[in-house]
C-alpha cells in the first residue's frame, strides 16, 4: 500500500470508531446514573452532610455537559471491541496469512485486559482518595465538598488510565506480529522499560498517591514480562 492509501485506510478506520462510538453514547446517555452510583461508592465517606450524600453542580449548563461528556466515555466503552477490530483491520494488510487468524484471540485479550485493568481501578479508588483528600492530608480543619464535575471527570479518567494502560500487552503483540520488535529486544531492555513505566504511569495517572503508582507500575511490568514469553510464542 502507498502512503495515500494507507492514509485513507486510516481515515475510514477512524470514522468507523467514531460512529460506532457515538451511536453507543446513546446507551451511555441512560446508563449515566448507573455509571456515577458506581464510581459514588468510594466517595460516600467524604461526602458533606449539608449534600445529603450527593455531589454538586454550581452552573446551569454544569450538570448537562458533564451528562454529555460521560455518555461518550460510556459509549467508547460499550464500541471498544469494534474499536479494537478496527485497529486489527488496519494492522492486517502488514500481516502474514496465518498470522491474520489471530484476530479474534486479539479483540478477547484486549477486552479481557481492560476489564482488568478498570478493575483494579475501582479496587485502588478507595486508597487514592483516602490518600488525596483524607484526614491525612486536609488535616481536621478542611472538609472536601466533591462537585459533580471535578470528581467525576478524576474518577473516568482513572478508570481510563488503568484501562488503557493494561492495553500495553496488546501493544507489544502488534508490534512483534508486525516484525518492529522482539522477544530478545524486549528482554534486553528490560530495565529501561521499568523506568519508562514508572515514568508513564507518574504522568497518566490522575494522582499523585503512592499506592496508586506503586501497583499500577508492577501490574504493567508483569504484563511487560509476560509479553516477552507470549511473544516467543507468536514468533515460532
Amino acid at each position: 500500500m502507498t502512503i495515500l492509501e494507507h492514509l485513507e485506510e486510516l481515515r475510514i478506520r477512524v470514522m468507523w470508531v467514531i460512529g460506532s462510538v457515538g451511536i453507543a453514547a446513546v446507551a451511555g446517555w441512560f446508563l449515566f446514573d448507573q455509571v456515577i452510583a458506581l464510581l459514588l461508592k468510594p466517595a460516600r465517606p467524604y461526602l458533606s452532610d449539608l449534600t445529603h450524600g450527593k455531589l454538586v453542580f454550581t452552573g446551569p449548563l454544569e450538570a448537562f455537559t458533564l451528562r454529555f461528556k460521560i455518555a461518550f466515555v460510556i459509549g467508547f466503552v460499550i464500541a471498544f471491541p469494534i474499536v479494537l477490530y478496527q485497529v486489527w483491520r488496519f494492522v492486517a494488510p502488514g500481516l502474514h496469512r496465518n498470522e491474520k487468524r489471530y484476530a479474534i484471540p486479539f479483540i478477547g485479550a484486549g477486552l479481557v485486559f481492560f476489564a482488568t485493568g478498570a478493575w483494579f481501578a475501582l479496587l485502588t479508588l478507595p486508597e487514592a482518595l483516602r490518600f488525596l483528600i483524607g484526614p491525612a492530608i486536609t488535616g481536621g480543619n478542611i472538609r472536601p465538598l466533591l462537585s459533580a464535575q471535578s470528581y467525576i471527570t478524576f474518577g473516568i479518567l482513572y478508570l481510563l488510565a488503568f484501562g488503557l494502560s493494561f492495553e500495553f500487552p496488546i501493544v507489544l503483540m502488534l508490534l512483534t506480529l508486525l516484525r518492529v520488535i522482539s522477544s530478545r529486544q524486549m528482554a534486553k531492555y528490560r530495565r529501561h522499560v521499568f523506568m519508562g513505566i514508572a515514568v508513564f504511569v507518574a504522568v497518566a495517572t490522575p494522582t499523585v498517591d503512592w499506592f496508586t503508582m506503586t501497583v499500577l507500575t508492577i501490574a504493567l511490568y508483569v504484563l511487560y514480562e509476560a509479553s516477552i514469553w507470549v511473544s516467543k510464542l507468536l514468533r515460532r
